[in-house]
């Protein structure tokens, strides 16, 4: 029976032969890599991918996820594949040695990209999520804020997410509600509630880092008042050690057909008054369709 992910030599044709990949890596930023060392990453992600993803994918689909007490669980399995999946360093494989990552040329990683989500989309949501807000982090986030956050979700230690959809408001970012107010010591104080949050709670890590949409208190309305957020699940402290928990609270998980493996969650945010936030150093507004163009991780 044929493999269910992409076809080696498939991949081998679309990478050398029509891509030419061989002349990319001769490029200054690509030095440290050649056709044989490629090969050899290529062929790691795909026994990752066919020997623990594939196999886990059936079985974490009929298992779920499950809700107790405020806390998600993940299929068992995934466990051991993510465990694999962060020593192999494939959360940051695109991204520059300074930062934690590999280095490697966006057309390999997401080759390798798609060994993974066609292994195990479920599970592959989990990392992708983590590396979209750790990467959202490198490009707009301040030197403290790198420092703070970026080698634990870029290793995996921590997860990441992505706050955006609300009950009332739905695909209309624009509407809605959750609001921040400035504090004294430059933090945010964050109240709102969100819908469909992939990876918005897990046992995988031992913290969350959420991008949260809200709006600052007296800014306009529409898309053009909102603003981001870094709001973690259990608040980093100066030394970057965990503190305290951060008022973040799944309030259930949500059924997505052929994904029960990956949580998707509601979450209410400052229920107790008590959720803060940090604003990056390049406020993401959105104006209409004018807003820059985002990293390649989140287009």
């Amino acid at each position: 029976m044929a493999q269910e992910i992409s076809d080696r030599r498939d991949m081998d044709f679309v990478l050398y032969e029509q891509l030419e990949v061989e002349k990319l890596i001769k490029h200054e930023k690509f030095a440290g890599f050649n056709r044989k060392t490629l090969d050899l990453i290529l062929s790691e992600a795909r026994n990752l991918a066919i020997k623990e993803l594939l196999p886990i994918n059936a079985a974490g689909d009929r298992e779920g996820c499950r809700f107790e007490n405020g806390v998600v669980k993940v299929p068992e399995s995934f466990h051991r594949a993510f465990k694999l999946y962060r020593e192999g360093e494939w959360i940051a494989m695109l991204d520059d040695p300074e930062v934690g990552g590999q280095g490697l040329p966006v057309t390999v990683a997401l080759a390798i990209a798609e060994y993974f989500n066609g292994a195990n989309c479920a599970f592959g949501m989990y990392p992708g999520l983590c590396h979209g807000a750790g990467k959202l982090i490198e490009v707009f986030g301040t030197q403290r804020q790198k420092q703070l956050f970026l080698k634990n979700m870029y290793t995996g230690k921590w997860g990441g997410s992505m706050l955006l959809t609300e009950p009332q408001a739905g695909s209309d970012v624009g509407a809605l509600t959750t609001s921040a107010v400035r504090n004294p010591d430059g933090t945010f104080s964050i109240t709102g509630n969100k819908i469909f949050i992939t990876g918005g709670e897990q046992n995988l890590t031992e913290n969350i880092i959420h991008p949260v949409l809200a709006r600052i208190e007296g800014a306009p309305a529409g898309t053009r008042g909102i603003s981001l957020f870094i709001v973690p699940k259990i608040w980093v402290n100066e030394d970057g050690s965990l503190g305290e928990s951060n008022d973040v609270a799944c309030t259930g998980i949500e059924e997505k057909l052929g994904i029960h493996g990956s949580a998707t969650c509601s979450l209410t945010l400052g229920g107790k008054g008590k959720c803060r936030g940090l604003k990056p150093g390049w406020e993401l507004a959105f104006r209409g369709f004018q807003w820059p163009a985002p990293p390649i991780c989140m287009r």
